[in-house]
């Protein structure tokens, strides 16, 4: 399997698999760019998969077999990703070597680097930066019982997991589809916000310089929702989507507010974090996605919060979707939740250049 994709040229279907569902997308290229040929999503049972770590297997490749049936997906070579604390990705500043040194150091060069054992994670590494006597590599190290249990759940449900991403790279490289020029050369932070895990990717000039993943998500909304006025979990759930369930919007107001506060205090956390790893580096602007950016007016208030600009993400503002059986306002709806689908939708195996 090709483990971690630093690159983005595509040819399998993505499939993500989120703690509060499973996506499944199909891009074709051509000519004139992608189009998108397949697209289904099924909801999991809550706390099957709980910060990234899968609970009842055979739940979740259920769930796969079903999204994959769904979106009538006959492909069975797929994109995955993973995410979760288990996962370490740092730049890390090295003498200028040759490729074939660097790739006889890498491991010995991150023991220094990452908190858990070599022998227990699997390495992949990419130069994204070069001078006369140094070179920056970004290094990935993702512990091996996280990736192969990810694994299992796909093959248990008659599927290849021929490409392992991080969620983090996959935001990325739909970002890039969608931003050619990757957002010139200022830094970008983009934040995928699922149900139980933050992902954040800041990236500058086409590379990831900064990525981290904390605990935190649309569950602590509707976690919240559900003590304040003291409903079930699954009624504050559709409670938070809009849908009709006996509970006014302006019931909701005070808890979402409270959460969005916690939510603002952990992004800061992150961006004080990177500006310890980062020289004289400042965030240009913020792109959210995930479940948690569909909350009504979240970007305005994050943008007031952080003073810096806030945008939604639209992972297929860039892809043809003519001719399928969904309308612009169905995918414009769907639209902030698939950021990770789509960059995994744009992956193919050996695409990566390390």
């Amino acid at each position: 399997m090709a483990l971690f994709g630093l690159g983005k040229r595509p040819l399998t279907f993505g499939l993500d698999i989120g703690s509060s569902s499973v996506k499944a997308i199909e891009l074709i290229e051509g000519k004139a760019g992608y189009a998108l040929k397949a697209f289904a999503q099924v909801p999991l049972p809550r706390d099957v998969i709980s910060e990234g770590s899968i609970k009842e297997p055979g739940l979740v490749s259920d769930a796969i077999r079903e999204c994959v049936q769904k979106a009538g997906i006959t492909n069975t070579a797929a994109a995955i990703s993973v995410s979760g604390r288990e996962g370490i990705v740092k730049r890390v500043p090295l003498p200028k070597v040759t490729a074939k040194e660097l790739a006889d150091a890498i491991s010995l060069e991150a023991e220094h680097h990452i908190p858990f054992a070599v022998d227990d994670v699997f390495l992949d590494y990419q130069v994204v930066g070069e001078s006369v006597n140094a070179m920056s590599v970004v290094l990935v190290a993702v512990k091996k019982v996280k990736v192969l249990e990810y694994v299992a759940a796909v093959e248990q449900a008659g599927l290849e997991a021929l490409v392992v991403d991080l969620d983090a790279f996959a935001i990325q490289n739909q970002w890039e589809l969608n931003h050619p020029d990757g957002g010139a050369d200022e830094a970008v932070a983009l934040i995928d916000i699922g149900a139980t895990v933050m992902k954040t990717n800041v990236i500058r000039g086409g590379a990831s310089i900064f990525a981290r993943d904390v605990p935190f998500g649309g569950h602590n909304y509707t976690q919240a929702i559900a003590q304040r006025l003291n409903i079930p979990f699954e009624k504050a759930e559709a409670a938070k989507h809009g849908q009709e369930v006996g509970v006014s919007w302006d019931d909701l107001v005070p808890a979402l507010e409270a959460v969005s506060r916690d939510l603002s205090l952990e992004v800061q956390r992150t961006f004080d974090y990177f500006a310890s790893t980062a020289e004289s580096e400042r965030i240009a602007r913020i792109v959210l996605s995930g479940g948690c950016a569909r909350l009504a007016g979240i970007d305005e208030f994050l943008s007031s919060s952080w003073g810096v600009p806030v945008e939604i993400a639209r992972p297929l503002a860039h892809v043809e979707y003519e001719g399928t059986e969904f309308t612009a306002e169905e995918l414009e709806q769907a639209a902030p939740i698939l950021a990770v689908a789509v960059g995994l939708g744009l992956r193919r195996p050996g695409d990566k250049s390390a």
